[in-house]
C-alpha cells in the first residue's frame, strides 16, 4: 500500500514513516499540505494520513482540495491530530470526507489497526464518502473557520500569559 504522510512535526512524521515502512507499506511524506498537493500531481497514494495544524496549507484545506478534485477524491484520508480534538472538530473532519479522525498520541499497535481498518474498508466499497452538496460545503467552511479561530485564540491566550 502506498501511503502519504503529511506532518509538519519531524518526530511525529518519522514515527509514522517508520511504523508504516516497518509494516510493509511504501511511504512518502510531506511537511505541509502545499508540498502534499505537489506530490499528488506526480504520484497518487492509496491513502493520505495528515495532521491538521500545519503551515501554508493545513489539513482541513488539504482534505477539501483532495476531496474536490475528481482525480483524487477516491483517496481515503485520515486526520491524525493532537490539536483539533473536540467533537465539533471530529464532525467537521467527517463532513469534509475524512475516513477517520484519530487523536494523537496513539500506541503504535492501535494506530496501525485504525489505519488498517481504513485500508481494508476501501476495496469493499465503504469508501470514499459521498460527495457533499454545496450547501454542506458552506457549512463546512463556517465550521472550519470557527475551529481555526478557536485554536488561534487559545494559542494567543497562552502566549500572553
Amino acid at each position: 500500500m502506498k501511503i502519504m504522510v503529511v506532518e509538519d512535526d519531524e518526530n511525529s512524521r518519522v514515527m509514522l514513516l517508520n511504523l508504516l515502512k516497518g509494516n510493509g507499506h511504501c511511504v512518502q511524506s510531506a511537511m505541509n499540505g502545499k508540498i502534499a498537493l505537489e506530490l499528488l500531481k506526480d504520484s497518487l497514494p492509496d491513502l493520505v494520513i495528515t495532521d491538521i495544524l500545519m503551515p501554508e496549507i493545513d489539513g482541513f484545506d488539504l482534505c477539501r482540495k483532495i476531496k474536490s478534485n475528481s482525480e483524487w477524491a477516491h483517496i481515503p484520508l485520515i486526520f491524525y491530530t493532537a490539536t483539533y480534538t473536540s467533537r465539533a472538530d471530529h464532525e467537521l473532519g467527517t463532513l469534509m470526507g475524512a475516513s477517520r479522525f484519530i487523536i494523537k498520541p496513539q500506541e503504535p499497535d492501535v494506530l496501525l489497526k485504525l489505519i488498517n481498518d481504513v485500508i481494508n474498508e476501501s476495496p469493499k466499497g465503504k469508501l470514499p464518502p459521498p460527495q457533499t452538496p454545496m450547501s454542506i460545503n458552506e457549512a463546512i467552511e463556517r465550521k472550519q473557520i470557527a475551529a481555526v479561530g478557536e485554536k488561534l485564540q487559545k494559542k494567543n491566550k497562552r502566549i500572553r500569559n
